[in-house]
Protein backbone atom coordinates (compact mmCIF):
# COMPACT_ATOMS: atom_id res chain seq x y z
CA UNK A 1 0.00 0.00 0.00
CA UNK A 2 2.80 2.41 1.02
CA UNK A 3 4.64 1.57 -2.26
CA UNK A 4 1.50 2.25 -4.38
CA UNK A 5 0.91 5.64 -2.80
CA UNK A 6 4.52 6.62 -3.49
CA UNK A 7 4.11 5.56 -7.16
CA UNK A 8 0.95 7.67 -7.58
CA UNK A 9 2.62 10.69 -6.07
CA UNK A 10 5.58 10.27 -8.40
CA UNK A 11 3.24 10.14 -11.47
CA UNK A 12 1.35 13.27 -10.41
CA UNK A 13 4.61 15.10 -9.85
CA UNK A 14 5.87 14.15 -13.34
CA UNK A 15 2.62 15.33 -14.99
CA UNK A 16 2.70 18.66 -13.17
CA UNK A 17 6.24 19.29 -14.36
CA UNK A 18 5.26 18.39 -17.96
CA UNK A 19 2.24 20.76 -17.93
CA UNK A 20 4.27 23.57 -16.43
CA UNK A 21 6.93 23.07 -19.08
CA UNK A 22 4.41 23.46 -21.90
CA UNK A 23 3.23 26.89 -20.80
CA UNK A 24 6.25 28.50 -19.11
CA UNK A 25 9.68 27.88 -17.69
CA UNK A 26 9.65 25.23 -14.98
CA UNK A 27 9.74 26.48 -11.39
CA UNK A 28 12.97 25.82 -9.54
CA UNK A 29 13.08 22.57 -7.62
CA UNK A 30 12.39 22.95 -3.92
CA UNK A 31 15.40 23.14 -1.61
CA UNK A 32 16.36 19.80 -0.08
CA UNK A 33 15.13 19.21 3.43
CA UNK A 34 17.76 19.89 6.11
CA UNK A 35 19.63 16.87 7.34
CA UNK A 36 18.38 15.56 10.66
CA UNK A 37 20.35 16.85 13.64
CA UNK A 38 22.74 14.23 14.84
CA UNK A 39 22.32 13.14 18.44
CA UNK A 40 24.93 14.53 20.89
CA UNK A 41 27.79 12.09 21.23
CA UNK A 42 27.69 10.22 24.53
CA UNK A 43 31.10 10.21 26.20
CA UNK A 44 30.21 7.68 28.87
CA UNK A 45 32.22 6.48 31.84
CA UNK A 46 32.66 8.23 35.16
CA UNK A 47 34.04 11.64 36.12
CA UNK A 48 35.53 12.24 39.57
CA UNK A 49 35.49 15.91 40.55
CA UNK A 50 37.04 17.61 43.60
CA UNK A 51 35.22 20.92 43.86
CA UNK A 52 34.12 23.91 45.90
CA UNK A 53 30.47 23.92 47.05
CA UNK A 54 27.97 24.53 44.25
CA UNK A 55 29.57 22.49 41.49
CA UNK A 56 28.27 19.23 42.99
CA UNK A 57 24.61 20.26 43.14
CA UNK A 58 22.16 18.03 41.25
CA UNK A 59 20.66 20.89 39.27
CA UNK A 60 24.08 21.50 37.71
CA UNK A 61 25.32 17.90 37.47
CA UNK A 62 22.18 16.10 36.25
CA UNK A 63 21.89 17.87 32.85
CA UNK A 64 25.56 17.10 32.16
CA UNK A 65 25.12 13.43 33.07
CA UNK A 66 22.03 13.14 30.86
CA UNK A 67 23.66 14.90 27.91
CA UNK A 68 26.95 13.01 27.90
CA UNK A 69 26.05 9.72 29.58
CA UNK A 70 28.66 10.31 32.26
CA UNK A 71 28.32 9.41 35.93
CA UNK A 72 29.75 12.21 38.09
CA UNK A 73 31.21 11.52 41.53
CA UNK A 74 31.81 14.71 43.50
CA UNK A 75 33.66 15.58 46.69
CA UNK A 76 33.65 19.05 48.25
CA UNK A 77 36.69 20.71 49.81
CA UNK A 78 36.52 23.87 51.99
CA UNK A 79 39.75 25.64 50.98
CA UNK A 80 42.39 25.55 48.27
CA UNK A 81 45.03 24.59 50.83
CA UNK A 82 43.06 21.43 51.63
CA UNK A 83 42.40 20.80 47.94
CA UNK A 84 46.13 20.94 47.25
CA UNK A 85 46.85 18.49 50.08
CA UNK A 86 44.18 16.07 48.82
CA UNK A 87 45.51 16.16 45.27
CA UNK A 88 49.10 15.69 46.34
CA UNK A 89 48.13 12.62 48.36
CA UNK A 90 45.89 11.15 45.63
CA UNK A 91 46.79 8.20 43.44
CA UNK A 92 47.33 8.91 39.71
CA UNK A 93 43.96 9.05 37.95
CA UNK A 94 41.97 9.34 41.17
CA UNK A 95 40.61 12.76 40.15
CA UNK A 96 39.63 14.21 36.78
CA UNK A 97 38.56 17.79 37.56
CA UNK A 98 39.14 20.33 40.31
CA UNK A 99 38.14 23.96 40.91
CA UNK A 100 41.06 25.76 42.59
CA UNK A 101 41.25 29.43 43.43
CA UNK A 102 43.25 30.71 40.47
CA UNK A 103 46.36 31.63 42.51
CA UNK A 104 46.77 27.88 43.08
CA UNK A 105 46.91 27.06 39.35
CA UNK A 106 50.62 27.88 39.30
CA UNK A 107 51.19 25.66 42.35
CA UNK A 108 49.30 22.77 40.76
CA UNK A 109 51.27 23.10 37.54
CA UNK A 110 54.62 23.21 39.33
CA UNK A 111 53.59 20.10 41.28
CA UNK A 112 52.89 18.39 37.92
CA UNK A 113 49.25 17.74 38.87
CA UNK A 114 47.39 19.37 35.95
CA UNK A 115 47.61 19.37 32.17
CA UNK A 116 47.59 22.27 29.67
CA UNK A 117 44.32 23.02 27.89
CA UNK A 118 43.65 23.84 24.24
CA UNK A 119 42.02 27.28 24.13
CA UNK A 120 40.13 26.34 20.94
CA UNK A 121 38.24 23.65 22.89
CA UNK A 122 36.51 26.28 25.02
CA UNK A 123 34.71 28.72 22.69
CA UNK A 124 32.56 30.23 25.45
CA UNK A 125 35.61 32.15 26.69
CA UNK A 126 34.83 34.75 24.03
CA UNK A 127 31.63 35.57 25.96
CA UNK A 128 33.50 36.14 29.25
CA UNK A 129 33.93 39.56 30.78
CA UNK A 130 37.08 40.94 29.20
CA UNK A 131 39.49 40.49 32.17
CA UNK A 132 38.71 36.75 32.31
CA UNK A 133 39.24 36.00 28.62
CA UNK A 134 43.02 35.93 29.03
CA UNK A 135 43.20 35.78 32.81
CA UNK A 136 46.88 35.74 33.73
CA UNK A 137 46.51 33.31 36.65
CA UNK A 138 45.14 30.67 34.25
CA UNK A 139 48.44 30.63 32.35
CA UNK A 140 51.84 29.21 33.25
CA UNK A 141 54.76 29.65 30.89
CA UNK A 142 52.45 30.95 28.16
CA UNK A 143 50.21 27.85 28.25
CA UNK A 144 46.62 27.82 29.46
CA UNK A 145 45.99 25.42 32.35
CA UNK A 146 42.62 26.64 33.63
CA UNK A 147 39.35 28.31 32.67
CA UNK A 148 37.72 30.79 35.08
CA UNK A 149 34.35 29.46 36.26
CA UNK A 150 33.17 31.69 39.14
CA UNK A 151 34.35 34.91 40.73
CA UNK A 152 33.50 37.70 43.10
CA UNK A 153 35.06 40.52 45.03
CA UNK A 154 35.66 41.74 48.54
CA UNK A 155 34.21 45.13 49.38
CA UNK A 156 32.41 46.23 52.53
CA UNK A 157 29.33 44.29 53.64
CA UNK A 158 27.23 46.33 56.06
CA UNK A 159 23.92 46.48 57.91
CA UNK A 160 22.08 49.50 56.47
CA UNK A 161 19.92 49.75 59.60
CA UNK A 162 22.92 50.77 61.69
CA UNK A 163 25.61 51.92 59.25
CA UNK A 164 25.38 55.11 57.20
CA UNK A 165 25.74 54.57 53.46
CA UNK A 166 28.05 57.58 53.18
CA UNK A 167 30.45 56.01 55.69
CA UNK A 168 31.03 52.87 53.61
CA UNK A 169 32.19 54.84 50.59
CA UNK A 170 35.67 54.43 52.11
CA UNK A 171 37.50 51.58 53.84
CA UNK A 172 38.21 54.13 56.56
CA UNK A 173 34.80 53.17 58.00
CA UNK A 174 36.44 50.15 59.63
CA UNK A 175 38.23 52.51 62.06
CA UNK A 176 35.16 54.71 62.69
CA UNK A 177 34.47 54.80 66.44
CA UNK A 178 30.71 54.73 65.76
CA UNK A 179 31.11 51.08 64.77
CA UNK A 180 33.64 49.94 67.37
CA UNK A 181 33.12 46.32 68.43
CA UNK A 182 30.72 45.82 65.52
CA UNK A 183 33.17 44.47 62.94
CA UNK A 184 33.66 40.80 62.12
CA UNK A 185 36.51 39.48 59.95
CA UNK A 186 36.79 36.03 58.43
CA UNK A 187 39.96 34.27 59.61
CA UNK A 188 42.03 34.53 56.44
CA UNK A 189 44.92 36.87 55.88
CA UNK A 190 44.65 37.26 52.09
CA UNK A 191 41.38 39.21 51.68
CA UNK A 192 41.66 41.22 54.88
CA UNK A 193 45.24 42.36 54.43
CA UNK A 194 44.56 42.90 50.72
CA UNK A 195 41.69 45.27 51.56
CA UNK A 196 43.90 47.20 53.98
CA UNK A 197 46.47 47.43 51.20
CA UNK A 198 43.80 49.01 48.97
CA UNK A 199 42.97 51.46 51.77
CA UNK A 200 46.63 52.51 51.82
CA UNK A 201 46.51 53.16 48.08
CA UNK A 202 48.26 50.06 46.72
CA UNK A 203 46.76 49.17 43.35
CA UNK A 204 48.41 45.74 43.50
CA UNK A 205 48.32 45.02 47.24
CA UNK A 206 49.83 41.53 46.99
CA UNK A 207 52.93 42.80 45.18
CA UNK A 208 54.04 45.23 47.89
CA UNK A 209 57.62 45.50 49.09
CA UNK A 210 58.79 45.02 52.69
CA UNK A 211 58.29 48.68 53.61
CA UNK A 212 54.74 48.71 52.24
CA UNK A 213 53.95 45.41 53.96
CA UNK A 214 55.03 46.97 57.26
CA UNK A 215 52.49 49.77 56.68
CA UNK A 216 49.78 47.15 56.07
CA UNK A 217 50.81 45.43 59.31
CA UNK A 218 50.69 48.67 61.30
CA UNK A 219 47.21 49.55 60.00
CA UNK A 220 45.97 46.02 60.64
CA UNK A 221 47.10 46.11 64.26
CA UNK A 222 45.22 49.37 64.89
CA UNK A 223 42.01 47.69 63.70
CA UNK A 224 42.03 45.01 66.41
CA UNK A 225 40.29 47.12 69.12
CA UNK A 226 37.31 47.66 66.79
CA UNK A 227 36.62 43.96 66.22
CA UNK A 228 33.66 42.10 67.61
CA UNK A 229 35.10 38.78 66.42
CA UNK A 230 37.43 36.94 64.07
CA UNK A 231 35.16 34.29 62.53
CA UNK A 232 36.59 30.81 62.01
CA UNK A 233 34.36 30.16 58.97
CA UNK A 234 32.26 32.06 56.46
CA UNK A 235 29.20 30.58 58.17
CA UNK A 236 30.28 32.22 61.43
CA UNK A 237 30.68 35.54 59.60
CA UNK A 238 27.19 35.22 58.16
CA UNK A 239 25.76 34.36 61.56
CA UNK A 240 27.39 37.39 63.20
CA UNK A 241 25.88 39.70 60.58
CA UNK A 242 22.51 37.96 60.81
CA UNK A 243 22.21 38.23 64.61
CA UNK A 244 23.53 41.83 64.50
CA UNK A 245 26.46 41.16 66.82
CA UNK A 246 28.42 42.64 63.88
CA UNK A 247 27.39 45.31 61.42
CA UNK A 248 30.42 45.43 59.13
CA UNK A 249 32.79 43.03 57.41
CA UNK A 250 35.09 42.74 54.43
CA UNK A 251 33.05 40.52 52.11
CA UNK A 252 31.16 40.22 48.88
CA UNK A 253 27.93 39.28 47.16
CA UNK A 254 28.04 35.71 48.49
CA UNK A 255 27.46 37.18 51.97
CA UNK A 256 25.16 40.02 51.03
CA UNK A 257 22.75 38.21 48.71
CA UNK A 258 22.26 35.27 51.06
CA UNK A 259 21.50 37.55 54.00
CA UNK A 260 19.15 39.72 51.94
CA UNK A 261 17.25 36.59 50.92
CA UNK A 262 16.83 35.86 54.62
CA UNK A 263 15.32 39.31 55.15
CA UNK A 264 18.32 41.07 56.70
CA UNK A 265 19.11 44.68 55.65
CA UNK A 266 22.58 43.82 54.39
CA UNK A 267 24.15 45.84 51.57
CA UNK A 268 27.47 45.76 49.72
CA UNK A 269 29.73 48.67 48.89
CA UNK A 270 32.72 48.77 46.58
CA UNK A 271 34.60 51.61 48.32
CA UNK A 272 36.39 54.40 46.52
CA UNK A 273 39.77 52.78 47.20
CA UNK A 274 38.59 49.63 45.37
CA UNK A 275 38.40 45.98 46.37
CA UNK A 276 40.12 42.65 45.77
CA UNK A 277 38.81 39.73 43.76
CA UNK A 278 38.50 36.00 44.23
CA UNK A 279 38.39 33.69 41.25
CA UNK A 280 37.79 29.96 40.84
CA UNK A 281 38.75 27.97 37.77
CA UNK A 282 38.34 24.52 36.26
CA UNK A 283 41.42 22.35 35.68
CA UNK A 284 41.97 18.83 34.30
CA UNK A 285 44.12 16.59 36.44
CA UNK A 286 47.15 14.83 35.03
CA UNK A 287 46.41 11.13 34.58
CA UNK A 288 42.64 11.68 34.26
CA UNK A 289 40.99 8.38 33.33
CA UNK A 290 38.30 10.18 31.33
CA UNK A 291 39.88 13.26 29.70
CA UNK A 292 37.08 13.55 27.10
CA UNK A 293 34.48 13.78 29.85
CA UNK A 294 36.69 16.27 31.71
CA UNK A 295 36.91 18.48 28.63
CA UNK A 296 33.16 18.18 28.08
CA UNK A 297 32.53 19.14 31.72
CA UNK A 298 34.50 22.38 31.35
CA UNK A 299 32.69 23.15 28.10
CA UNK A 300 29.37 22.52 29.82
CA UNK A 301 30.06 24.51 33.02
CA UNK A 302 31.22 27.53 31.00
CA UNK A 303 28.04 27.56 28.87
CA UNK A 304 25.55 30.38 29.59
CA UNK A 305 22.91 27.95 30.87
CA UNK A 306 25.21 26.15 33.31
CA UNK A 307 26.81 29.43 34.37
CA UNK A 308 23.39 30.77 35.34
CA UNK A 309 22.78 27.66 37.45
CA UNK A 310 26.20 27.99 39.12
CA UNK A 311 25.69 31.71 39.76
CA UNK A 312 22.55 30.93 41.76
CA UNK A 313 23.82 27.74 43.43
CA UNK A 314 22.15 26.68 46.65
CA UNK A 315 25.51 26.78 48.47
CA UNK A 316 25.90 30.50 47.78
CA UNK A 317 25.23 32.98 45.00
CA UNK A 318 28.14 34.53 43.10
CA UNK A 319 29.10 36.22 39.88
CA UNK A 320 30.26 34.12 36.91
CA UNK A 321 32.56 35.10 34.03
CA UNK A 322 30.15 34.36 31.15
CA UNK A 323 28.20 37.60 30.75
CA UNK A 324 25.51 35.78 28.71
CA UNK A 325 24.42 34.07 31.95
CA UNK A 326 23.03 37.40 33.11
CA UNK A 327 20.38 37.18 30.37
CA UNK A 328 19.23 33.78 31.67
CA UNK A 329 19.08 34.64 35.35
CA UNK A 330 15.89 36.16 36.69
CA UNK A 331 15.92 39.95 36.53
CA UNK A 332 16.23 40.34 40.29
CA UNK A 333 19.00 37.71 40.47
CA UNK A 334 21.06 39.42 37.79
CA UNK A 335 20.58 42.77 39.55
CA UNK A 336 21.78 41.43 42.90
CA UNK A 337 24.89 40.00 41.23
CA UNK A 338 25.44 43.25 39.27
CA UNK A 339 25.19 41.26 36.03
CA UNK A 340 22.30 43.33 34.66
CA UNK A 341 24.34 46.42 33.78
CA UNK A 342 27.40 45.93 31.52
CA UNK A 343 28.64 49.49 32.14
CA UNK A 344 28.44 49.10 35.92
CA UNK A 345 30.24 45.76 35.71
CA UNK A 346 32.96 47.22 33.50
CA UNK A 347 33.54 50.04 36.01
CA UNK A 348 33.63 47.59 38.93
CA UNK A 349 36.16 45.33 37.25
CA UNK A 350 38.51 48.27 36.74
CA UNK A 351 38.45 48.94 40.50
CA UNK A 352 39.12 45.40 41.70
CA UNK A 353 42.65 44.11 42.25
CA UNK A 354 43.36 40.46 41.50
CA UNK A 355 43.94 38.43 44.64
CA UNK A 356 47.26 36.60 44.65
CA UNK A 357 49.39 34.49 46.93
CA UNK A 358 52.18 36.96 47.77
CA UNK A 359 55.77 35.90 47.05
CA UNK A 360 56.60 36.33 50.76
CA UNK A 361 53.51 34.40 51.89
CA UNK A 362 55.09 33.30 55.17
CA UNK A 363 55.64 36.94 56.19
CA UNK A 364 51.96 37.73 55.54
CA UNK A 365 50.83 34.71 57.51
CA UNK A 366 53.10 35.62 60.41
CA UNK A 367 51.57 39.12 60.55
CA UNK A 368 48.06 37.68 60.54
CA UNK A 369 48.83 35.27 63.36
CA UNK A 370 50.34 38.14 65.34
CA UNK A 371 47.16 40.15 64.73
CA UNK A 372 44.93 37.34 65.98
CA UNK A 373 46.94 36.87 69.14
CA UNK A 374 47.21 40.60 69.90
Amino acid sequence: MKRAVCACLALLLALSVFVAGCGQQAAPAPAPAPAPKLEEKKVGGTLNILVMPGYEEAKLIKPFEDKYGVKVNAKIYPSSDQMFAILQAAKPGEWDISTPDTPWVDKLQKADLIVPLNEADYPQIKNFYEPFQKFDQCYVGGKMYAVVSRWGYYGIVYNSKFVDKADVESIKVMWNKKYAKKIVLFDWYLPNMGMIGRYLGYAAPYDVNATELKKIEDSLMTLKPSLAAIAATNSDTIQALANQSAWLSFGGEWLQVLLKEQGHPIELSLPKEGGVSWTEALVIMKGSKNPEAAKAFIQYVTSPEAQAILAWADAFHATVPNKEAGKILKKEQAALLRMDDPNLMSDMLKRIATRKVPPDEAAWQKIWEKFKSK
